[in-house]
């Protein structure tokens, strides 16, 4: 059952990406993320991970469950030290028997990304999904001196306009130019279908 869902998912993606409607779903940012969607998220954890870091201090992060609504997700980060450099990635991972990586792996360098987005679908998603979720971080060069407080939440809106059911886990990593972490996050959360049939088969 397992192979026939990686087989599955494969001629999907194959056939998603061959005719360009997964850079229309993914990364048409603002003109896709109003548009309904035929799934929900439900977020599980949220981590920050491979602390304690090395030039921040992380004050807070944790997951704030809430009845009948969306949970939210509360992390404060001071970081003393100014930084002209910044490295942002984004990679998300689809859990068969493991999590592997799925359709989305990207990074851009921060400064840029606040300056340009180049035409770029996938710099236009992610300066979409940062300017939504951590509003703090969207300002020009240079990045630091200051502690970024954020409360966000992930919405169906920041994701393709389909996708498989199942089990995912989001990695979000910033670093600086010498590749020193100040914070790396991971999000887990289950895409469920709506209606009576809620199997991964129906995207």
């Amino acid at each position: 059952m397992v192979h026939l869902r990686i087989v599955f998912l494969n001629v999907s993606v194959l056939l998603w990406t061959g005719t360009g409607v997964y850079a229309q779903n993914v990364f048409n940012y603002e003109e896709q993320k109003n548009l309904s969607r035929s799934y929900t998220i439900q977020v599980q954890r949220f981590l920050c991970i491979d602390t304690p870091y090395k030039e921040t201090i992380l004050h807070e992060c944790r997951m704030i469950f809430r009845r009948n609504q969306r949970s939210l997700l509360s992390i404060s980060l001071e970081m003393p030290n100014v930084y002209h450099f910044l490295m942002i990635q984004f990679q998300l991972h689809y859990k068969f028997i493991n999590y592997q990586p799925f359709l989305i792996d990207a990074r851009a360098e921060g400064c840029d990304l606040m300056r340009d987005r180049k035409n770029d679908p996938n710099r236009h998603w992610m300066y979409g999904v940062i300017k939504d979720m951590i509003s703090s971080l969207v300002h020009p060069c240079p990045f630091g001196n200051r502690t970024y407080t954020q409360i966000a939440m992930l919405k169906e809106e920041y994701a393709p306009r389909s996708v498989p059911a199942g089990e995912y886990r989001m990695d979000a990593k910033f670093t600086t130019q010498t590749n020193v972490t100040l914070i790396s996050l991971q999000i887990f959360f289950e895409v469920r279908r709506k209606g009576i049939l809620k199997s991964m088969l129906e995207w």
